[in-house]
């Protein structure tokens, strides 16, 4: 189960770029939202869920490039 604070800290990250479009802030929400799919004890929805997102924002800021 990943950690309260990577939680947190990918949601802060994704508010950030969706307010602001900041690129770095997408950047480092796709690290982040990867690390949490891939930690042990998280449930096959919540995984899918976070691999999806994190390919969504790739595509989004490689369009923004």
């Amino acid at each position: 189960m990943p950690s309260n604070d990577l939680a947190t800290g990918a949601l802060l990250l994704l508010l950030r770029h969706d307010f602001t479009g900041c690129t770095r802030a997408a950047h480092q929400a796709v690290g982040l939202l990867e690390r949490i799919a891939e930690s042990a004890g998280l449930d096959t929805e919540s995984r899918d869920l976070c691999h999806r997102m994190s390919d969504r924002l790739q595509e989004r800021v490689e369009g923004m490039a």
